[in-house]
């Protein structure tokens, strides 16, 4: 191979890093700008989703991305795309809301589990040695971050005859950031192997143009009245246009350069950021144990992308 092919090939992978660690550097603050929003969280993601459609229609309406439009069953697969995405979103913001933003990214990254879990139905792959023992790996840290969350308590809240009281009212906050936590784990899993399924067919910008456009559409009945105060509309204004727009873009331009596996090994950088972030900016350093819990969950992820 020609020595000026070598170079070139070397300077577009270091861009694509380059991009893709700019991306989730990004991501990984979005749990202070979350915690600084006195807003409901349903408006925090409605009207930042609205500032990043408006400026994405820029990009999407140029003439080569515009012909990209997908099929109708491309279009029904991306608004099953952008359900689990608004789930994704709410629930980790709530996460954010009330419980450590380590618990929060911690439980969000059980995400590449349940794509190993969901893999053999949708993708025809085959769980491996590897993956069973990720699992276990996964399941203990876990455990620990719930600790104090009782499986048995939470039925019993949940099945109580006493129906007018809130989920707030029943729970710590802290089991609700958990679980929601969780929960947003579980849609983001569900999220990639959506995107692997559709991988390749449909150009990625107007995927993300779209999906962003149903999420809107979705998330729209309980997003209540646009803010008024400045500060408000300055987080929203950030979101939208850093978070939901030029971090996806650098991601998505990154990836382009960068091996799959490579690119997902890189994504820790985000929890591990935003706990940084956490301690450096709000004091907010988390408990041993779930240090302990958030690493085991990490390594099993990255025994799973790894052996992938």
């Amino acid at each position: 191979m020609p020595e000026s092919n070598i170079s070139l090939k070397s300077d577009k992978s270091a861009r694509g890093y380059l991009c893709i660690i700019s991306a989730l550097v990004i991501w990984s603050s979005q749990g202070l700008v979350v915690r600084a929003a006195k807003m409901p969280i349903a408006s925090i993601v409605f009207y930042s989703l609205v500032v990043s459609v408006i400026f994405q229609s820029f990009i999407f309406l140029s003439g080569p991305i515009r012909r990209g439009i997908p099929s109708v069953r491309g279009f029904l697969i991306i608004f099953v795309l952008s359900v689990f995405a608004a789930i994704n979103s709410l629930t980790y913001f709530y996460s954010y809301s009330y419980t450590s933003i380590s618990n929060a990214v911690f439980t969000h990254y059980i995400a590449p589990v349940v794509v190993m879990l969901i893999a053999p139905i949708f993708l025809k792959e085959k769980i491996t040695l590897a993956a069973v023992f990720s699992i276990t790996i996964a399941s203990g840290g876990l455990w620990i971050i719930m600790r104090d969350v009782s499986v048995m308590d939470i039925a019993a809240q949940l099945f109580s005859p006493d129906s007018t009281t809130t989920a707030a009212a029943r729970f710590r906050p802290d089991t609700i950031g958990i679980l929601c936590g969780l929960a947003s784990g579980v849609a983001y899993g569900a999220v990639i192997v959506i995107l692997k399924i559709i991988s390749g067919q449909y150009n990625k910008y107007v995927v993300v143009f779209f999906q962003n456009l149903f999420m809107a559409v979705l998330i729209a009945p309980f997003a209540g009245p646009i803010p008024r105060d400045a500060g408000s509309l300055m987080i929203i204004a950030v979101i939208g246009l850093f978070y939901s727009t030029v971090a996806t873009y650098l991601y998505f331009s990154g990836i382009s350069y960068v091996r799959a596996n490579k690119a997902a090994i890189l994504g820790y950088i985000e929890p591990i950021g935003a706990i940084l972030l956490g301690g450096l900016l709000m004091a907010e350093l988390p408990e041993r144990l779930s240090v302990l819990g958030g690493a085991l969950i990490i390594a099993a992820g990255y025994i799973i992308i790894k052996k992938g």
